[in-house]
């Protein structure tokens, strides 16, 4: 049996709110490395069909890629998750790094250490407590 896991309705947005500053953290560092011909990739998407529906699964992670150039044609070579050149600067941390997260349409469906990333992330950024709520619950406001 695998573990638990919550069905958040509309947490897709929330959760690629949260993700953007450091999105836009690893933007930077693809630009700052252009020249080596590597970039790392925050994330990876798979599409896996179950039952006539299709879910999306997103990885957060760092995915090391190698871009090739031939005639106009781009390539995008896996390299692994480890850095593969020691000269290049280290890439930015990632909070996110391990977090699993199935969509399907707008909502997102995270196992309960998952959520407990989010809602560390969410307090870390002082961010708005989408996540927080949904792990501490209903208050008893009695």
């Amino acid at each position: 049996m695998g573990r638990p896991r919550i069905l958040i309705k509309g947490g897709l947005r929330a959760l690629l709110d949260l993700y953007t500053p450091y999105k836009v953290e690893i933007m930077r560092y693809n630009d700052s490395i252009r020249w080596s011909g590597y970039y790392v990739k925050p994330i990876h998407v798979t599409y896996k069909s179950k039952g006539g529906v299709t879910l999306k699964y997103i990885y957060f992670g760092r995915y090391w890629y190698r871009i090739s150039r031939k005639g106009g044609r781009v390539s995008w070579i896996y390299l692994g998750r480890e850095k593969p050149d020691p000269a290049l600067p280290d890439p930015p941390l990632n909070p996110f790094e391990g977090l699993t997260a199935m969509v399907i349409g707008e909502d997102v469906e995270l196992d309960l250490d998952s959520l407990r990333l989010l809602s560390g992330i969410e307090k870390a950024l002082g961010a708005p407590n989408f996540f927080t709520k949904i792990l501490e619950g209903p208050r008893d406001l009695a």
